[in-house]
């Protein structure tokens, strides 16, 4: 049986990235989470996998209290991580020290539960998306760091000869691969940009030049992400009107940066995401049903 025919019928969720963004997203999920509610498959893109970890795992307010919790210590994320390591994301502390220590990650109940995991991430030989499921999280932990290394701001990830970099380049909110290529039925979207944001270019294209000069393909996919970005939007909005799409996204604009150290905007997010998420509850229990 192919992909599609095994996948017709089904639904999954689809958790787009943004860094601290995300904590819109962990709102969604623990209120999902606290009602039972999951699809038969999770897509996650950089964040979003993260996201996607703990709801797999069903550890209700994990990604909240670990962002509220270092979002102010560059053991995390800061210059110090990037003169240290070449990397502005700390994966040793975040994967290492938070996962097995500080707040430990529950790979059993990972395990146990049957909905897989998919994380984009992007070949930054080719310039495309690739999807890569994260079947275990402590021995697949490759998958996590290749999706959330963002361009210039760490390393690329080698899996299998293949070198990897942040999904969101290639493919943001793979809404398309999902309802057309996996064949998956209808998907629950989880945004973490306003429904009026416009994604603008990428600033800072003369460094990515500078640095990724020998892979002309990922230039190209860094260069003509925000004009993809806001078509696929349009595609969303698309597949919502045919009712194959349920979409979440914050209600207002975001006022959460990219790196964010105030904890009063990002505990301010994480509660937009959970009321968004209460307010819509049983269109989204009967959608996925």
């Amino acid at each position: 049986m192919d992909q599609r025919a095994a996948n017709a019928g089904k639904t999954a969720i689809i958790l787009e990235g943004g860094s601290f963004r995300g904590q819109f997203t962990a709102g969604v999920l623990d209120v999902l989470m606290e009602h039972n509610v999951q699809p038969d498959a999770c897509y996650g893109v950089s964040a979003g996998v993260l996201n996607g970890l703990s709801y797999k795992s069903r550890q209700i307010g994990r990604p909240n209290r670990v962002n509220l919790a270092f979002c102010n210590d560059e053991r995390y994320m800061g210059a110090k991580s990037f003169a240290r390591s070449g990397s502005f994301i700390g994966y040793d502390f975040m994967l290492n020290d938070v996962q097995d220590r500080l707040d430990p990650f529950d790979n059993e109940a990972y395990l146990k539960n049957p909905m897989p995991l998919v994380a984009v991430v992007t070949d930054i030989v080719f310039g495309t998306a690739a999807y890569l499921e994260v079947k275990n999280a402590v021995l697949d932990i490759d998958v996590v760091r290749a999706t959330t290394s963002l361009p210039l701001m760490t390393q690329p990830v080698e899996i299998d000869g293949h070198l990897y970099l942040d999904g969101g380049v290639a493919d943001s909110v793979p809404i398309e691969h999902v309802l057309e290529d996996a064949g998956y039925d209808r998907a629950v979207v989880v945004l973490t940009q306003h429904r009026a944001y416009k994604k603008g270019p990428y600033e800072m294209m003369a460094a990515a030049r500078a640095r990724y000069g020998e892979y002309p393909y990922l230039l190209d996919a860094i260069e003509s992400r925000h004009e993809r970005y806001n078509e696929q939007r349009e595609h969303i909005w698309a597949y919502e009107k045919e009712g194959r799409a349920l979409v979440l996204t914050p209600p207002r604009p975001v006022e959460v940066g990219h790196i964010e150290h105030d904890t009063a905007k990002l505990l301010d997010l994480y509660i937009q995401g959970r009321q968004e998420a209460a307010r819509r509850l049983d269109e989204i229990v009967s959608f996925l049903k």
